[in-house]
């Protein structure tokens, strides 16, 4: 950690007693297994950086291991994960096995240099390498001794290292850490990079925001006395001191600075106060100060020396000033390797910048160039184009501009890669041969450019470049440029919902520019990238003739093979190229998907599987993670839950360990396998998968998480959390018709469940329309007509609606889903099992209005046998259907003994399992109405001996509501150590290994009632 002194280190901290407080209660919850992320806002000068040392000795002496990175302004530079670096080498030097085993980590060592090798596309994957290796890194440093990791002035923060600081920060689970990030309030502005950054920060549970406000009058006029006792030996009199606290406003900084200008006169502002005190200094020692301030915060001594021109004895001596008047420290005193010098706080140095005249501040600007041009070191060339750029010397910044997008991208920084080319664009037509100064092309730029705007999270941006990087392909001719253009907008106009028609057309323009050509990795991916647009349009045929063409274009046959013939030979082409090969892998996927469209089932798992083993021997592990994800998908889409669910555990597994566990695929895995262990009634697992996941990723993957995890919610009977994840995911609207179905099912049961079955048919109506604005017939709109049907139910049951209305709705939804059985997509031969077992649950409900049939509930439960997991364990749908089965029967006037006594025992027992206590209740109210014993006392009341106190009844169902322990300890008044014990001993009482466990337990027995506030 490089000290930086302060005029007011040496004395007691004043004041800041409950922000030090909160400090000292996170490092003691981090060594307890309690990670926190703390945000430290406040003005420039308030005193951030002193509660950051005031920490940091405090840490350290509770053996902590202490790691610091600092943001600087750098403008336009965009240095990637500046602060992350300087935290990399202090972990290289201590600890240097840590960064030995996790390679992704020495992208960020200082000087380093490190090329991406992984073909294609997975090389845009760098990034979360690098973001899972600092994770990682932490995570083994944390098991070791407690951890504070410190970024300072995140406000001047670039791209990648905001990206990284909301991924650790997001994923704070048990380790011992603390990450603690300060930033300037004052300085962010209405579109400040940082604003969004911070919303989406301060919603983790993990995450707390501290506001250091200005001292109070009487502690900054206690400060301005220690400060002036410390500094001027008493010379100010009580009226001076007065009158400087009273200017200061309770500002650090300035009243710090207002004591060093002491009784020479009080300045009316704090830069007048900086000025003030630089003016005073020789006018070499000035002109000094006015070439570090160009340079940044942090200057060398070689950089100073060499832009100023001054002999060493006289550099020597204004230097000497510098320091001596506390303008300027030494950078890492005591590292005999140290060369350089730190502007003793950033206000300083933005002071003598702004002062600069125009034409001096081009002027030394571009001598700072000169020089680094001069020096060519690597890892320079983002500083060289910042100095250029403002120099005016546009030639010099256009190719430094180059350079610099190519060393962002061998540090896995794609949004300072997209800012240098953006820039090396806008400079392309003021110099004169750009081609011969850059060495490549504009149409190259320019997709690159869109490429990273993709990997940056700005698709619109990316498709904008990218249809510009054909136009200009295009214009110079070169068919092989335009083809790879081409294709590169059409994958991603594919990741844009509603843009399907473009891409197909485009896709296919970039086929017809090669089709003349020797085969080629280029060919074959063209012929994929064209057969995923036509199966995204419903065109299987073509979608397999394109796939198989790949194929043949990797193996140098014709494209006349049979698809048997095609999964026979897979696994051949010992020497080709990883590229052609990923190619190929992911042509026999999409072959795969177009097998099991015809009813190919077996054939179709032969060939993803294949494609698997020849992704993973190529290295190209996007293609690897793609088979992993449409085997699992198969297997599900053919009710084989227990194969899928193994599928999809090996390829998360397989996710982790190449550094991809946040990348697209991954998280779509962890998604299907939070859906499967839920159908298979592994709920605890489920909710656990959805909860780790699901904070804060993009918002899709987030959203997508959240809403899976939602139907465990809503069936355990947690109605508020329910509620409040709907209240979320409206914040992050989306059109992603994954979301739509799964929170539109959840959000519509946990209404119905409620009592509001006016909502829970608004809730389906809105879900259907956004589905159908993704697609005209979707196939989730039949989950989601089935439980609109069981609403209008409900509403004509409760005479909320008349019958005849109720029953033309349902009419109108059991019509839609019959549509969307026939004709949804995506769609194959025939109806999977999770379709069948939906639309007869559609049409079991639509009796309910119509006349009571437990012949159709019948059918409903034999459909969703695929669930449960285990024989004779029903699935929760099928408990839902026992119930129904149940009230039907004695709608048609059955005995209440029998079957019906059969149907609510067994929906109850099935609810008690799973902690579906909103079922359970409804069991048991039915057998009561029906004058039925339930054959398990158990499952009809809970059991005389409470093991639980009332406080820790209040604590435990707080948590069941998705409380943490800190907002527990909040609502009941009590501490969160003693939330933390409350939760021990409920635990062990109840047999339970966790919170989530124990809240199952206590629904399953009845010592929890479900909240439906």
């Amino acid at each position: 950690m490089t000290s930086v002194a302060r005029l007011g280190v040496g004395i007691d901290l004043v004041g800041r007693g409950p922000e030090l407080a909160a400090l000292e209660a996170a490092l003691r919850g981090a060594a307890a297994g309690r990670p926190a992320g703390v945000l430290l806002a406040g003005d420039a000068g308030v005193g951030k950086s002193r509660m950051v040392t005031e920490t940091v000795e405090r840490a350290t002496a509770a053996g902590f291991t202490v790691l610091v990175g600092r943001c600087l302004d750098t403008a336009d530079a965009a240095l990637p994960y500046l602060p992350f670096t300087e935290i990399a080498g202090t972990l290289a030097a201590a600890r240097p096995e840590i960064v030995a085993e996790r390679p992704a980590l020495r992208r960020l060592l200082p000087g380093e240099v490190v090329r991406d090798t992984t073909p294609g596309d997975d090389s845009g994957l760098g990034q979360l390498r690098v973001f899972d290796a600092v994770l990682s890194a932490l995570d083994a440093l944390s098991a070791r001794s407690p951890t504070l990791l410190v970024v300072e002035d995140l406000h001047w923060a670039d791209r990648s290292s905001r990206d990284l600081l909301v991924f650790l920060l997001s994923r704070l689970t048990a380790q011992r850490l603390v990450v603690l990030a300060t930033y300037r309030r004052d300085d962010l502005h209405r579109r400040h990079p940082l604003r969004p950054v911070l919303s989406e920060l301060v919603r983790l549970p993990t995450v707390e925001r501290l506001e250091l406000e200005p001292l109070g009058e009487a502690e900054a006029l206690e400060l301005v006395r220690r400060l002036a006792q410390r500094w001027t030996d008493g010379a100010l009199t009580e009226d001076q001191l007065r009158r400087i606290a009273r200017r200061s406003e309770g500002n650090a900084f300035f009243a710090e600075e207002l004591v060093t200008a002491g009784s020479s006169g009080v300045p009316e502002g704090l830069a007048e106060v900086l000025m003030a005190r630089i003016e005073a200094l020789p006018a070499q020692t000035q002109r000094v100060l006015r070439i570090a301030a160009v340079s940044g915060r942090r200057v060398r001594h070689e950089r100073l020396a060499a832009v100023s021109g001054l002999d060493d004895e006289d550099l020597d001596q204004a230097l000497r000033e510098a320091v001596a008047q506390h303008v300027l420290v030494l950078d890492r005193p005591g590292d005999p390797t140290a060369d350089g010098y730190v502007f003793r706080h950033a206000l300083l140095r933005e002071a003598i910048y702004q002062e600069l005249l125009p034409g001096e501040r081009t002027r030394l600007h571009a001598r700072h160039a000169e020089h680094l041009a001069a020096k060519a070191e690597p890892g320079s060339a983002a500083e060289l184009a910042h100095h250029a750029y403002a120099g005016h010397d546009l030639v010099r910044a256009l190719a430094a501009s180059v350079v610099a997008a190519d060393e962002a991208d061998a540090r896995s920084a794609p949004a300072e890669a997209l800012f240098q080319l953006e820039r090396a664009l806008e400079l392309w037509h003021t110099v004169p041969d750009p081609e011969t100064v850059t060495g490549t092309c504009e149409a190259a730029v320019t997709r690159a450019a869109s490429w990273y705007a993709s990997h940056a999270g700005d698709p619109d941006r990316a498709v904008q470049l990218g249809r510009r990087a054909v136009e200009l392909a295009e214009a110079d001719k070169d068919d092989l440029m335009t083809a790879r253009c081409a294709r590169g907008l059409a994958q991603l106009l594919l990741d844009l919902p509603g843009h399907e028609p473009e891409a197909l057309a485009t896709a296919r323009r970039a086929l017809a520019l090669l089709t003349e050509q020797p085969p080629s990795a280029d060919l074959a991916w063209a012929h994929c990238t064209l057969a995923r647009a036509f199966w995204r349009v419903d065109r299987p045929a073509d979608a397999d003739e394109h796939a198989r063409a790949a194929v043949a274009v990797v193996d140098g046959m014709d494209l006349t093979g049979s698809l048997q013939h095609r999964a026979g030979e897979a696994i051949g082409a010992e020497a080709i190229g990883a590229e052609a090969i990923g190619a190929k892998a992911d042509g026999l996927i999409t072959m795969s998907i177009c097998a099991q469209h015809i009813g190919e089932d077996e054939l179709s798992l032969r060939l993803v599987r294949d494609a698997r083993r020849l992704a993973h021997r190529a290295g190209h592990q996007t293609v690897e993670l793609r088979s992993y994800y449409n085997l699992g998908l198969q297997l599900f889409d053919s009710g084989r839950l227990a194969e899928a669910a193994e599928v999809f555990r090996e390829g998360e597994q397989r996710a982790e360990e190449v550094g991809l566990g946040w990348s697209g695929y991954a998280i779509d895995l962890r998604v299907v396998h939070v859906l499967t262990m839920y159908q298979l009634g592994e709920w605890d697992r489920a909710e656990a998968a959805a909860r780790i996941a699901g904070r804060a990723v993009s918002a899709t993957v987030g959203s997508r998480l959240a809403a899976a995890g939602m139907l465990v919610a809503a069936a355990r009977g947690r109605l508020a959390e329910v509620e409040r994840q709907l209240a979320e995911l409206a914040n992050h609207s989306s059109a992603d018709d994954q979301v739509m179905v799964l929170a539109g099912i959840a959000g519509a049961e946990a209404a119905l469940w409620a009592g509001d079955p006016g909502e829970a048919a608004r809730r389906v109506a809105a879900a259907i329309r956004g589905l159908q604005g993704v697609l005209e017939r979707h196939l989730g709109t039949i989950a989601l007509a089935a439980v609109g049907i069981g609403a209008q139910a409900a509403l004509a049951g409760s005479g909320a609606v008349p019958a005849a209305a109720a029953r033309a709705e349902a009419e109108r939804l059991a019509a839609l889903a019959e549509d969307a059985a026939a004709h949804g997509m995506p769609r194959s031969s025939r109806l999977g099992p999770e379709g069948r077992a939906w639309l007869a649950w559609a049409r079991a409900e639509l009796t309910r209005l119509t006349g009571p049939d437990p012949a159709a509930w019948t059918a409903a439960i034999t459909a969703f046998e695929y669930e449960g997991g285990r024989p004779g364990a029903p699935g929760y749908r099928q408990g839902c259907g026992l119930l129904r089965r149940a009230e039907a029967r004695l709608a048609r006037g059955e005995p209440a003994v029998g079957a019906v006594a059969d149907d609510l025992t067994a929906a109850c027992a099935t609810a008690t399992r799973l902690g579906a206590e909103p079922l359970a209740g409804a069991a048991r109210a039915a057998a009561r109405r029906a004058g039925v014993r339930l054959a398990s006392p158990a499952a009809d009341r809970a059991p005389a001996g409470d093991p639980l106190t009332p406080r820790e009844r209040a604590v435990l169902g707080l948590v069941a509501a998705g409380r943490t322990n800190r907002q527990v300890g909040e609502e009941l008044y009590i501490s969160e150590k003693t939330v933390s014990v409350h939760l021990s001993r409920v635990m062990a009482k109840l047999g339970a290994s966790s919170r989530t466990e124990a809240v199952s337990v206590a629904y399953a027995r009845g010592l929890l009632t479900p909240s439906t506030d």
